[in-house]
């Protein structure tokens, strides 16, 4: 009987060395845009970067709870006819004009993962995020702009995010995930009226490394 209590405790204690709290630094790429109305719609995607740290807890032998804390960069770009100004000179003036415009936010998703192989190699995971605005920037002919646009915007941000992912053990202790997610912004980030009664909401991609270590 002690024997096989023993066998149950070694056992037991097997299975929480494979399932330590994990800590991790992710950096990555966005592809982002906005959307809500019709003068968003026509905006553009563009890339920035993001940079932050993950902690990953399991929660059984397949599924994780995962949380990240991010400085993320939500870029996106158009070009708008520039006849409304009053100093407009077709002769001079080029009648379209690039625009940029940065915002930055740190992000916090919050997911469920689910390994989908016992050597959890691949995974699937998803959840809300909460972005806080930071600043934002604008360019214009890649010039940046001295007007300040940041009252245009509400100080919180939200919305649900999903991504499918690998992970790549280098030794007992660390491993790096490649990831491919999707955030997609329900809330409405404008802080001014929007014509129509529209809505400005983020949307984004993100391919992120992370690197991740046992705690």
């Amino acid at each position: 009987m002690k024997k096989y209590l023993l066998l149950l405790l070694l056992a037991g204690s097997a299975t929480f060395a494979q399932n330590k709290p994990k800590f991790g630094v992710n950096v990555g790429g966005t592809y982002a845009n906005i959307r809500g109305n019709k003068v968003a719609d026509s905006n553009k995607y563009d890339l920035n970067f993001l940079v932050g740290i993950s902690f990953e807890v399991p929660l059984s032998e397949r599924f994780s709870f995962v949380g990240n804390v991010n400085y993320e960069r939500k870029t996106f770009k158009n070009t708008i006819s520039n006849n409304f100004s009053e100093d407009f000179d077709p002769i001079v003036n080029s009648s379209k004009l690039d625009i940029k415009v940065r915002l930055e936010y740190i992000t916090l998703p919050l997911n469920l993962k689910y390994y989908v192989d016992t050597q959890k190699r691949f995974y699937v995971n998803g959840g809300p995020f909460v972005g806080v605005f930071l600043d934002s920037h604008s360019k214009v002919e890649g010039e940046k702009t001295n007007e300040d646009a940041n009252g245009l915007f509400k100080t919180l941000d939200f919305g649900c995010n999903l991504g499918v992912g690998t992970n790549f053990k280098i030794n007992q202790k660390n491993s790096l995930n490649l990831e491919l997610r999707h955030n997609y912004g329900l809330s409405n980030i404008s802080d001014v009226k929007v014509v129509n009664n529209g809505t400005v909401k983020t949307n984004s991609f993100n391919l992120i490394a992370n690197w991740q270590f046992d705690m």
